[in-house]
């Protein structure tokens, strides 16, 4: 897209944001416990002390795309959050449809309600969503992003590549600190460009220096790589807890191939490489010792989308489940592929 082009969306998107706001919280209520087990979990749940604003960030967090499977991370999300164990994270990122939580993911506890919104309340497509996400990024919203940035936190997203346009990483962090005038429009716009393969947001045409177009990973043209999650070079040498969100199933043949494959044939080039598959964001936390664990849907989860571009319901019934298993703090595993489920 030539900068005329990038201006005029970052024009709408402007329009979408001055539209009126809706306040977040207004389409989910979390449901009763199911079995005793969950029961007991909640009560000790609501017992728990939270650990948010008591501890200083020291975790990362890195939801994969999965377009309509983003309500996977949603629900866990929030479930864990009810948890008061969830940390507060000094790195978010994300990637394609998942861009459109990480900024609320980002504010912690304080951002659950938008989670659930953008999940549960009734909407028509991703790009529905997009605006939906878009009208939660008030002015206050932004600014508190820009404070969490100044105060060393860090907030990225990947629009994944596609054959209209480049990839391209964005620290929305760092254009909320901005504090330009167009900032709101242009978060608008890349929340757009995360669900639409057609939008792109060039970094060049921009007024704030905040983006750049990124080389895409060969790895994930062969079998059992996984979806993408975003780690810039120089966070893949901090010691911080891990924490992966997979929004699409491991399956444990595939992921077993794959990682027997890249230890025959290791590819230094993926060392500057922004967009990795989890086997090789394992294989760096192992080789500095930090702790890094991952999420991800079971194989044999009956939960299956209708035969369309967009199901709504398919979403919630997976946000719902997510939400349960993060609320009784299950799901998170220290191994790529869930064994157990074979």
């Amino acid at each position: 897209m030539r900068q005329s082009a990038a201006i005029a969306l970052v024009a709408l998107a402007s329009l979408a944001f001055g539209t009126d706001h809706t306040r977040a919280g207004q389409c989910w209520t979390a449901p009763q416990p199911r079995t005793v087990e969950e029961a007991l979990l909640v009560a000790q749940n609501k017992q728990a002390a939270r650990r948010i604003s008591a501890e200083r960030p020291s975790a990362m967090l890195a939801l994969s795309d999965g377009r309509l499977k983003a309500a996977y991370s949603a629900g866990l999300l929030v479930g864990w959050g009810e948890t008061g164990r969830r940390p507060e994270f000094a790195v978010v990122t994300a990637v394609g449809t998942s861009a459109l939580l990480a900024p609320f993911a980002f504010l912690g506890h304080d951002g659950d309600a938008a989670l659930e919104d953008l999940i549960t309340c009734d909407v028509a497509s991703l790009q529905d969503m997009a605006d939906r996400a878009a009208s939660y990024m008030t002015p206050n919203t932004i600014e508190r992003i820009a404070q969490r940035h100044e105060a060393g936190a860090r907030l990225l997203v990947a629009i994944p590549g596609s054959a209209a346009r480049r990839e391209t990483v964005w620290d929305i962090g760092a254009i909320a600190a901005s504090r330009h005038r167009e900032a709101h429009a242009l978060i608008a716009a890349i929340l757009t460009a995360s669900v639409d393969l057609i939008s792109f947001v060039d970094p060049e045409a921009m007024p704030v220096s905040a983006g750049q177009s990124v080389v895409r990973n060969p790895a994930f043209r062969r079998a059992g790589a996984g979806e993408a999650f975003l780690a810039a070079p120089a966070f893949r040498t901090s010691p911080i807890a891990t924490y992966l969100i997979h929004n699409g199933v491991l399956f444990a043949d595939e992921g077993e191939a794959f990682a027997a494959e890249l230890a025959l044939k290791p590819n230094p080039a993926h060392s500057d490489m922004w967009l990795l598959p989890a086997y090789e964001l394992f294989s760096a936390s192992q080789l500095k010792g930090a702790r890094i664990v991952i999420a991800s849907p079971r194989a044999n989860l009956n939960i299956q989308p209708a035969q369309s571009v967009f199901d709504a319901t398919y979403m919630r019934a997976l946000f719902l489940y997510a939400f349960r298993q993060g609320r009784m703090g299950k799901e998170w595993r220290s191994t790529l592929v869930d064994t157990a489920s074979r």
